[in-house]
């Protein structure tokens, strides 16, 4: 039986079950899955906003203002695209969209300094929501770096399209290859976890450092366009709160790359048990 690497097994779960967490992408889909309570937005348009705030969602901002938080593009690899079309749910209050340039790779995202934003109520039922599609030419892959900061936590690295291989590690995929109409993924942090092992999200009073990069590859002229980007929690509705089911289950180990390690030593690794993960030093 030939043998495969625990990275390109992720990658064929990712791509297999990657339909799971493909949506429409407009704000009437999430609003019917139930009360949503708190949503942090980083590219969102002010109807959808005014529709979480009717159902009593708090909502916060973690996108660019032009002061402690901005939008970033790495020198040359991205040039502006037209964002002249009707956003998700047919709104007209633009979204972003790139170019790749001509730098032979390619690299964006948003950034938060300080004073940073409230994360505290982020925990494994967190949902991470996004719409993208491409004007012209889609890249094969485009890859998200979700909630990165930097010597804090590992984020989680997955995929659109293709499992994006980024100098040998593997970014898992969620959703489908980018194409001339809206497409939406919509996933929780405790699949992000599965899928992604090494992802450590934190929370925190005053969280720092890049909220969402993303990467397209070389191919000069490629484009992509992202939308109605943020995070959101939904009303618990199950009736029971902080049950302790980890306790009894086994402490699985993986390196940042998101590889398993039987026997950890002399490293940094995310210990895993159940839902529950942190990073270690051993």
């Amino acid at each position: 039986m030939k043998k495969m690497t625990i990275l390109a097994a992720m990658a064929l779960v990712a791509t297999t079950a990657s339909a799971q967490y493909t949506c429409d992408p407009t704000v009437e889909t999430v609003l019917a899955k139930g009360k949503v309570t708190k949503v942090m937005t980083i590219s969102l348009d002010a109807s959808a906003e005014a529709q979480f705030a009717a159902q009593g969602a708090t909502i916060t901002a973690a996108g660019p203002n032009d002061m402690e938080r901005n939008f970033w593009i790495w020198d040359n690899t991205f040039s502006a695209g037209d964002s002249s079309l009707p956003g998700v749910g047919d709104q007209t209050d633009g979204y972003i969209s790139l170019i790749v340039g001509t730098a032979g790779w390619s690299g964006a995202g948003f950034n938060v300094a300080d004073p940073g934003v409230d994360t505290s109520w982020w925990n494994d039922d967190t949902r991470f929501h996004l719409a993208y599609y491409s004007p012209a030419t889609a890249p094969a892959s485009i890859a998200l770096v979700i909630n990165d900061a930097d010597g804090v936590n590992t984020p989680a690295k997955v995929s659109l399209g293709d499992a994006f291989n980024d100098n040998g590690a593997v970014y898992p995929a969620i959703g489908p290859k980018s194409n001339d109409d809206w497409q939406g993924i919509d996933i929780s942090f405790a699949d992000l976890k599965r899928i992604y092992p090494a992802f450590v999200p934190t929370a925190s009073t005053s969280w720092k450092g890049n909220i969402l990069s993303f990467l397209a590859g070389g191919v000069a002229g490629q484009t992509l366009a992202l939308d109605a980007i943020y995070f959101y929690q939904l009303e618990d509705q199950s009736g029971v709160q902080n049950v302790a089911i980890d306790e009894n289950l086994p402490v699985v180990y993986y390196n940042l790359q998101g590889v398993r390690v039987d026997n950890p030593e002399n490293g940094i690794f995310i210990a895993r048990q159940g839902s529950k993960s942190m990073k270690v030093v051993k």
